[in-house]
C-alpha cells in the first residue's frame, strides 16, 4: 500500500488516528493500547484503500468495514465464540478487536457478507467488495 504509520503526540484525545492523503501517511495518538492501536490503524488503512480524501458517513462505514474484514477471520471468530459463550467483549479481548469493530463484523456476517467454507469461499475475507 505504500503507507507510512508515524505515532504522535499531536493528536487530541479525541482522535486516535487519521489518515493524510496527500503524503499516504497514518497518524496515530501515541500511547493507545495495543488493541485500539490496531483497530485504528486498520480504520485508516481502509482510507487508504478506498482512496478517501475527506471523512463523510459512507467513508467512516466502508473504512471500518474493511478494517473488520482484514482484522477478523470466520474460523477465528467462531472458535472465541464457543470459548467464550458468545460474550461479545470476551470475544472481542480474545480475538485482539475492539467490542465495536466485533459488533460490525457480526453484522456484516448476519447479512451475509462474509464468506464462510459451508459455500465453498476461503473464510479469510468479505463476501465482496464493500458496497454503498
Amino acid at each position: 500500500m505504500g503507507i507510512t504509520v508515524i505515532e504522535t503526540s499531536k493528536l487530541g484525545s479525541s482522535l486516535n488516528a487519521c489518515f493524510h492523503p496527500s503524503t499516504r501517511t497514518v497518524f496515530v495518538r501515541l500511547g493507545l493500547d495495543p488493541v485500539t492501536r490496531t483497530c485504528a490503524i486498520a480504520h485508516e488503512l481502509g482510507h487508504a484503500h478506498y482512496g478517501h480524501s475527506c471523512s463523510t458517513q459512507r467513508a467512516e462505514r466502508e473504512a471500518d468495514e474493511w478494517a473488520a474484514c482484514k482484522l477478523l477471520k470466520i474460523d477465528e471468530v467462531e472458535a472465541a465464540g464457543w470459548e467464550c459463550d458468545g460474550a461479545r467483549s470476551a470475544m472481542s479481548a480474545e480475538l485482539g478487536v475492539t467490542p465495536g469493530l466485533l459488533d460490525l463484523w457480526m453484522s456484516m456476517y448476519e447479512q451475509g457478507r462474509i464468506k464462510n467454507h459451508l459455500n465453498g469461499a476461503p473464510s479469510s475475507n468479505c463476501l465482496m467488495e464493500l458496497s454503498s
